[in-house]
């Protein structure tokens, strides 16, 4: 299982961070998701990850305001 920490965001509410966690754990590749103060541990699931899946990560991530460029390479990781 490969962990991808980053940077998280800053939530404006108790709502918007429930919010993003929600919309986060339902991707499929996403098996733990923790938050380490202002960091975030993502527990991704062994194997390739989808199109799907990363279109979604990005989403969140930029709605979020969060750095993407974290995010490059999972297209081909497994």
């Amino acid at each position: 299982m490969a962990v991808l920490v980053v940077r998280g965001p800053i939530f404006h509410s108790a709502g918007d961070e429930t919010a993003f966690f929600g919309w986060v754990r339902k991707i499929g590749a996403v098996q733990r998701l923790n938050g380490r103060g202002r960091d975030l541990e993502i527990h991704l699931r062994p194997g390739r990850i989808s199109v799907d899946e990363l279109r979604e990560l990005r989403a969140a991530f930029h709605r979020y305001a969060m750095d993407t460029s974290d995010l490059e390479g999972l297209d081909r990781a497994g």
